[in-house]
């Protein structure tokens, strides 16, 4: 009991995963349907925003999701839209979830070396999305034990990091039911195959793929007593290595990766280290970056290190020494706009607003859809009292990233200050509701629903919210 009450938040996911999958059909013949992988992963999302934090800054979800599009470019057609999310979580893990929602862990982010690497385990998980693998494995668990099964699921998901995730599978592994939800062999080298074939069709070097299945190899040997989710779910790193080697072998290509463009890895390690400082203490971080650029190693990785103390300094509102650090990367990369936007959001937090948005502005001229330059333009132009030119923006960014809570936030903010109450509560409730506060949500729905008149859009757009958390509430 003591345990329950101490783990109640963590054991939902159990728990959704255990009652969702009672309600499925019963039996084989029915199978696992792709309406129904649709409904699991719907209520999976929610699930996930309520017990993890996810990275979801415009400039980290932009850049991994358009590897999940330069990856579906090539895939073909599909059963679903894909979504790519990236958890603020230590776990060396990534996860194929039901109906093309890809999430993979802060952790392993920083653990892949280039944009190849991340880029070829993403392009792994489309190829068990795409093969409908998580399906076939849920319908598998449907034949044996469903609620012991959907558990030991739910603990591969939430990996060895948390107390619940250790009980689980300690419960679940004593009953043999792992067994059945452990990727086959056949499985991973499917997806294996698919992301080989896309790297491939990319014009990728797929000897990246071969980076991180020797970090996996490595983990797997030093930390057989305790392996980490994604090995639990993607085992046998070294016949899959194998693998990847003959098939590079019979292809007559290169084992080594080629020489890399500069210019293609850069947004890769400023994402890498961008997630660094936001999922490390700066304390903690400090000594880890001074130590990358202490012998004054000009390679790429280690010279990006400057980034994540550009980032420190601006937590600890150091302006002076975060301009100096920038400026020195913005020399090596001269053309970046995503630099020019770091700059103008310096300036921003210094309070010198003109500044700003004058180097904002000039970023968006040569990034026009950019939703991380335009967010911060349209918050540099709402501190300088031009609301109207904000909402300009913050309307576009709409189209661009929906799910992004802070935009909410902001539009809540500017539509309340304009006397727009409904609006503003709307707004405001999609702020919770994407960062799974569930009450507040509905709180601030609600009030929308009874400041605006029944044919106010508004009033429509509350309605249809509050109805999608009762549906997705209800099981």
């Amino acid at each position: 009991m003591f345990f329950f009450r101490r783990h109640y938040r963590r054991l939902l996911p159990a728990l959704f995963f255990c009652c969702l999958t009672m309600l499925l059909p019963a039996g084989p013949a029915q199978g696992f349907s792709v309406s129904e992988e649709k409904e699991l992963g719907e209520r999976l999302l929610v699930l996930i925003r309520k017990e993890f934090k996810l990275l979801d800054e415009p400039d980290i979800t932009g850049y991994v999701r358009k590897l999940g599009r330069e990856i579906l470019a090539v895939a073909g057609p599909q059963f679903f839209d894909y979504h790519f999310f990236v958890i603020n979580h230590k776990e060396f893990n990534a996860f194929a979830a039901p109906s093309g929602l890809i999430f993979i862990h802060s952790g392993l982010i920083e653990a892949t070396a280039t944009e190849g690497e991340l880029l070829g385990v993403l392009a792994h998980e489309v190829g068990h999305a795409a093969s409908r693998h998580y399906a076939d494995r849920l319908e598998k668990s449907k034949k044996v034990n469903i609620g012991t099964t959907a558990l030991a699921l739910a603990g591969m998901v939430l990996g060895g990091g948390s107390a619940l995730g250790e009980a689980v599978m300690a419960g679940s592994m004593a009953t043999g039911a792992t067994l059945g939800l452990q990727f086959s062999r056949q499985d991973e080298e499917e997806a294996d195959r698919l992301a080989y074939k896309w790297m491939r069709e990319m014009g990728r070097d797929p000897a990246e793929m071969l980076g991180m299945l020797k970090k996996m190899r490595s983990i797997s040997r030093f930390r057989r007593a305790q392996l980490p989710a994604y090995l639990l779910t993607h085992p046998e790193p070294e016949q899959r290595q194998f693998y990847i080697e003959d098939r590079l072998f019979m292809d007559r290509a290169p084992t080594r990766p080629a020489a890399r463009d500069e210019a293609k890895e850069f947004e890769f390690q400023r994402v890498k280290y961008r997630i660094l400082s936001l999922t490390r203490p700066t304390h903690e971080l400090l000594p880890l970056l001074r130590n990358k650029l202490k012998d004054g190693d000009q390679a790429l990785d280690s010279f990006m290190a400057r980034y994540g103390l550009v980032q420190v300094h601006l937590a600890n509102r150091d302006y002076e020494q975060a301009l100096s650090e920038l400026h020195l990367i913005m020399a090596r990369f001269p053309n970046q706009p995503l630099l020019l936007a770091d700059l103008g959001l310096i300036h921003l937090e210094a309070g010198r607003l003109e500044a700003a948005r004058q180097f904002l502005a000039d970023a968006a001229a040569q990034a026009p859809e950019n939703p991380y330059i335009l967010f911060n333009l349209a918050r540099a132009r709402q501190q300088a009292g031009q609301p109207a030119e904000a909402e300009i923006i913050y309307q576009q960014l709409l189209t661009l990233i929906s799910d992004y809570s802070r935009l909410h936030y902001r539009l809540g903010q500017l539509r309340s200050d304009q006397g727009q109450k409904a609006a503003g509560h709307y707004h405001l409730g999609l702020y919770h509701w994407y960062e799974g506060d569930i009450k507040m949500a509905r709180h601030h729905l609600n009030e929308a629903l009874k400041g605006a008149p029944e044919e106010d859009p508004i009033h429509q757009q509350a309605k249809e919210q509050l109805a999608t958390i009762d549906r997705l509430e209800k099981s």
